[in-house]
């Protein structure tokens, strides 16, 4: 029997269901369990059935943070795409500038996002920042960047198209680099000027990056929690509180570890939603 496991391909699939159990499969169980629970922390979890459930359908700050990532999603996905987009458009040919400035913009995502949040809460403070600082300089009324849920807003989503840029540039240029030249070849004989080469035969070709690109996008932008923590804590108020953020204010401010395992669970649900409308698509694609 142990023979003829070690013959078989799929003994290689065990150090992968192994991972995927431990680290995917029984925390998202135990999750799930525990939503039928209320716990504190100070004393042992006590069954609830679906009371949780029910206190989540009243829970209007728990929907207006769904409303929040969802706005944010819709703003930020624009940004997340089209910048990268013109950048691998600009950088795709193999030169040393070109490599020199595909490192820079790549950058960015290299940097922990902590690090990288906490340099722009300063550069953005609208006391000491230095911004607000060169604003004055010139002349002009400094900005509440962060204080105002207007500039809050933008400030967030500048930031994270800040740190994914490069990541996104590098699946664009991947995929520029596998169009074959003969097309551009064929079309430059045939008169196409530059704007009918890219939107007749790159933007099609592209169709599979351009997917890609769009479900890691949202996928970054929708559980993105290190950002908004830092960047905000959630304010002005609550006018940028996303859903990770509430879940994690619920259950290391509140300490309702029950009910933050319960608002979890729908969030997962609803990520997962979002994940198979983005796979149909590419599907009917």
């Amino acid at each position: 029997m142990f023979y003829k496991l070690v013959k078989s391909r799929f003994i290689f699939v065990i150090p992968a269901f192994v991972f995927l159990s431990l680290f995917v499969l029984i925390p998202i169980v135990s999750v799930f369990v525990m939503s039928f629970y209320n716990w504190d922390l100070l004393s042992p979890p006590q069954f609830a059935g679906i009371k949780n459930f029910l206190m989540m359908f009243k829970d209007k700050m728990f929907w207006n943070s769904i409303l929040i990532s969802l706005k944010l999603l819709i703003i930020t996905v624009p940004f997340t795409f089209f910048i990268p987009l013109f950048l691998a458009l600009a950088l795709h040919r193999e030169t040393t500038s070109s490599k020199v400035l595909r490192a820079l913009f790549y950058w960015p995502y290299m940097m922990p996002a902590v690090a990288g949040t906490t340099m722009w809460k300063w550069l953005l403070s609208y006391d000491t920042g230095l911004l607000n600082y060169l604003l004055r300089i010139v002349g002009l009324k400094p900005v509440p960047w962060l204080l105002s849920p207007t500039p809050a807003t933008m400030s967030i989503v500048f930031v994270r198209t800040w740190g994914m840029t490069g990541l996104l540039m590098m699946m664009f240029i991947t995929g520029l680099q596998n169009i074959p030249n003969e097309y551009y070849e064929a079309a430059m004989i045939d008169g196409a000027n530059r704007w009918q080469i890219f939107w007749k035969i790159t933007f099609p070709l592209l169709k599979n990056t351009n997917l890609l690109v769009l479900v890691t996008s949202i996928a970054h932008v929708f559980r993105d929690f290190a950002t908004i923590y830092v960047l905000t804590g959630g304010g002005p108020g609550y006018a940028t509180t996303v859903t990770p953020l509430y879940i994690y204010l619920t259950a290391f401010t509140q300490f309702r570890i029950g009910y933050a395992y319960t608002l979890s669970v729908v969030f997962l649900l609803i990520s997962f939603v979002i994940a198979m409308i983005s796979l149909r698509i590419r599907e009917s694609r």
